[in-house]
């Protein structure tokens, strides 16, 4: 069985799939599973569990996980591998791998997170002016 299967009208999601996405997004903020365990309000062994495929994934997880990460809940259920870039700066410019995004060189990955946030940081520092300006087109 695949990671996600079509059965007639619906997408039947795995937990192991999801568990994936969920370690990834979470490797990728930088948080320790501790972390996001105490956030959730679970013990860390509980929480990697999840992040296993071994218990049951519920939309209250997503929720809390996606609210502490700040990301979308739907990009931990829809993303797919070497995608994780692209959602998670929310680009319209998809960057494709064929495996997770890493580097050998600890400097070279300072310096992408550090750019990332600081794109983030400006996209919010935008709306916040455009809100301020009424042109936000709502």
């Amino acid at each position: 069985m695949s990671d996600t299967e079509t059965n007639e009208n619906f997408t039947v999601l795995e937990n192991k799939a999801i568990g994936r996405n969920i370690s990834r997004f979470r490797k990728f903020r930088d948080k320790k599973a501790f972390e996001v365990a105490e956030y959730v309000g679970i013990g860390e062994a509980a929480y990697t569990k999840y992040e296993r495929g071994e218990t049951k994934i519920t939309i209250e997880l997503i929720q809390k996980v996606s609210e502490f990460l700040n990301i979308d809940p739907f990009t931990l259920l829809n993303v797919s591998e070497g995608h994780v870039l692209e959602n998670i700066t929310n680009s319209p410019i998809a960057i494709q791998t064929n495996s997770t995004f890493s580097t050998t060189n600890e400097k070279q990955n300072d310096a992408i997170l550090t750019l990332i946030d600081n794109v983030v940081e400006m996209n919010k520092r935008i709306m916040d002016l455009l809100e301020k300006t009424g042109r936000t087109g709502n």
